[in-house]
């Protein structure tokens, strides 16, 4: 048998090439036309480190960032359904002044902190206030979300000192042996309060319980005043811990934003908004 001479075969193999050629430039022109069509959520929902050092605060992808991807919506399917019957001081004062308000606002940084009690459980199971609580601790977001809070969304996260959100290793003791302790190292999060507002709609709320671990008066700072307004502030601070010029410090930034101290607890001092409540 002769063998096919190559031109004839070249004949036949064309319709293949053809077909994988036209076929190759359809899905290529079908993925540049989806790149095109939807640049924002390709770029919101892949940011690295490196992108959001910079990122302003109030920039819109990194606020749909935040939802879509760290923000817990608020949730009754699973969860203790336990009630502080006796809440903490101040929230009995806090509560006080809004004269036992239904349905209001409230952000509270370091939630169930070293197994403490919440500062809003009470408000929110009592007085039906719902709004966002955040906690950086592993452990201790754990057990906040082991809680049963189905009007408050909640977070993994710590606050950022400066208006930009960075991350940062946390260190977790492990209890070991007698005199030994193993660490768990785990990278979190820190995303600045306003851009966390700006994710749950509530730049206008009624009460901010915040404890920063040591970072309260930095954290303060970033708040844009002219974009945010709060009635009741609670800011959790140790005077044995803390020096004089700490304390001046953080009553001269709240009075230069127009908020007095009404109420000094044993770990918070309690500012309202002068020209809110008297």
């Amino acid at each position: 048998m002769v063998a096919p001479s190559t031109p004839s075969l070249l004949r036949r193999l064309l319709p293949y090439v053809v077909f994988l050629t036209a076929f190759s430039v359809v899905m290529m022109v079908l993925f540049m036309a989806m790149d095109i069509r939807a640049p924002r959520r390709h770029q919101a929902f892949n940011l690295t480190d490196l992108d959001f050092r910079n990122v302003a605060q109030d920039d819109p992808q990194f606020i749909n960032y935040i939802r879509a991807v760290h923000l817990h919506m608020p949730s009754s399917s699973s969860g203790s359904n336990i009630l502080v019957t006796d809440p903490p001081p101040q929230t009995k004062y806090v509560a006080k002044l809004f004269q036992f308000k239904k349905g209001g606002i409230f952000v509270e940084a370091g939630a169930y902190r070293h197994n403490r009690s919440s500062d809003t459980e009470w408000l929110e199971r009592k007085l039906d206030w719902h709004g966002l609580l955040i906690q950086p601790d592993p452990k201790d977001y754990l057990i906040l979300r082991s809680y049963n809070r189905p009007k408050a969304h909640c977070i993994h996260a710590c606050l950022s000192p400066t208006p930009y959100p960075k991350e940062v290793t946390f260190r977790e003791v492990v209890d070991g042996p007698v005199r030994t302790h193993e660490h768990v190292f785990t990278r979190v999060k820190c995303f600045p309060l306003f851009s966390l507002l700006l994710a749950i709609n509530a730049t206008t709320f009624n009460y901010l319980s915040l404890d920063a671990e040591g970072a309260e008066i930095q954290v303060l700072k970033t708040i844009p005043i002219d974009r945010v307004q709060v009635d009741v502030i609670g800011v959790a601070w140790n005077e044995e811990n803390k020096d004089s010029k700490a304390s001046e410090e953080l009553l001269d930034l709240m009075t230069t934003r127009k908020y007095s101290l009404v109420h000094k607890f044993r770990h918070m001092y309690l500012f309202t908004a002068a020209n809110i409540i008297t």
